[in-house]
Formats: C-alpha cells, structure tokens, sequence
C-alpha cells in the first residue's frame, strides 16, 4: 500500500503547485510563462523518477518510446482548447480537450512504436497544429479576473490533487502497458485550464495554451533523450539527461520569445 500511496502523494503535491504556481504566473506576468511552467514536465517528470525505482532499465525505457508517441495526442487536444476556450464555457472547453485526447490517444496506445516512428509522429502532429491554430490564442488587450477568495488557494489544491489521485489510481489499476500513456496525460494542461478559465476567462486561457503547445513540442527531445539515456547509461543517468534536456528547451524558448518580444518593440518605435 505505501508503495502505491507515497508516490501518488508526491505527484498530487507536485501537481497541485504547480498549475497554482502557473496561474499566478499567468495572472501577474504573461500567458508565456504560464505555459512555460505547465509544459515542464512537472507531471511526467516525477512519473518516471517513481517508475525508475520500481522497474528495470527496459521498462523505463519502452515506456519512455509509448510516452513519446502518446505526447502527439497532446498537440491536438492543446489545439481544440485554444480555439473553444474564448467561445465556450469552462466545462465545454475542458470537456471537448479531454475527448480530443482520448480520440487521438487511443489508437496511438495500440501501435507497436519504435523511437524513430514516436518522433516521426510527433514531427507531423505538431507542426500542423502550430499551423492550424497560427492565427488563435491571441493575447487579450485587457485582462479581466474575478476578485480571489481566501478559499481559493487550498480549493485549487484540493482539486489538482483529487483529480491527480484519480488519473494516476485508474492508470495504475491498468497495469504496465497503459504507464507511458498515463505519464504524459495532460493533467497538469486540463487542471490549468479549467482554473484560468474561472479565473481570468477564455481569451487568456487560449493565450496560455496557445504557447504551451509550442512550449511542450520539445518534450519530445527530453523523452527521446530519456530512452537512450536509459538504455545506453542506465537509469540515473538517463534521467538526468532527460531534465537537462528539459531546461534546455526551456531556455531556448525563454531566448526565443525575448527576441521576439524585442522585435515587436523595435518595430512599434517610429
């Protein structure tokens, strides 16, 4: 039982911090940012260090192939919640993501991938959804958000975490075949979006998710880097290389926005 307990107490405490962490973020800074936080692999991350303990170097790594493939189920359920959040309610949005995902996901869940076909999936899904959702997400001139409430803060704790405990319990409940699928379930995307939504309505959160999607594209580097970390090095190591792979995607695309950002800026001065 503790077995089980521990490490699902870990990933609803992880989880729960950060989608609060990201809707602060979101709420203070930028929709960028946000999506920054929430595409880190907060979820998968602990996912994998829980599995690493429990299983041999193969299964970490086959299940590291299948979390790669099942990421491309991410890129269209990202794309449905940036075009319905700004034009449906906060359970439409959440509702018609998850059924994306499901629709995508189940069929990925019963292909026989090798590393090379999970990133040539993930080469396809993603650039057609930057393209298909090129002129959503826009950000919002004037971002309006209802007055906080002292409960709000442990609410959205208790929530993240029950809804973390009911994913992880049913994955686990499935057996070995259905964990690479349930280390990328998007928790963490559908949790944030159902409380910026509430919190900061739909504009903002297609604005978030709208950048998350090409933020969490580059999971698929740190997943394939994690297979033949794996693999070549052992457990330890791959893990390792998994998250600097990570926060190296991070920082490119902290760099790239900068340059964008300043481009805009250059361009706005007469």
């Amino acid at each position: 039982m503790e077995e089980v307990l521990v490490p699902l107490a870990i990933r609803m405490v992880v989880t729960a911090v950060v989608v609060i962490a990201a809707t602060a973020m979101a709420e203070r800074v930028s929709p960028f940012y946000a999506s920054l936080i929430g595409a880190f692999p907060t979820s998968a991350g602990p996912a994998y260090v829980m599995l690493a303990l429990k299983e041999d170097a193969a299964f970490v790594a086959a299940s590291a192939v299948a979390s790669m493939a099942s990421l491309a189920a991410v890129a269209p359920f990202i794309s449905v919640v940036v075009w319905l959040a700004p034009r449906s309610s906060v359970f439409v949005t959440v509702g018609g993501g998850f059924l994306t995902w499901a629709l995508f996901a189940l069929p990925i869940s019963l292909v026989p991938w090798t590393p090379m076909t999970a990133v040539l999936i993930n080469v396809i899904a993603y650039p057609a959804c930057f393209w298909l959702t090129r002129n959503l997400g826009k950000i919002p001139a004037q971002q309006t958000r209802k007055p906080a409430q002292w409960f709000e803060l442990p609410l959205r704790a208790f929530v993240v975490g029950l809804f973390v405990a009911v994913v992880v319990t049913a994955s686990n409940a499935l057996g070995p075949v259905a964990t690479g699928l349930g280390a990328v379930f998007p928790i963490v995307f559908l949790s944030l979006t159902a409380i910026l939504h509430i919190r900061m309505g739909g504009e903002a959160t297609a604005a978030t998710m709208h950048s998350a999607l090409r933020v969490v594209s580059g999971m698929t580097l740190a997943l394939l880097v994690l297979h033949y970390g794996v693999v070549w090095w052992g457990e330890a190591i791959g893990l390792s290389l998994a998250l600097a792979a990570s926060i190296l995607w991070a920082i490119i695309m902290i760099v790239v926005k900068t340059k964008q950002t300043n481009a805009h800026l250059n361009r706005s001065v007469p």
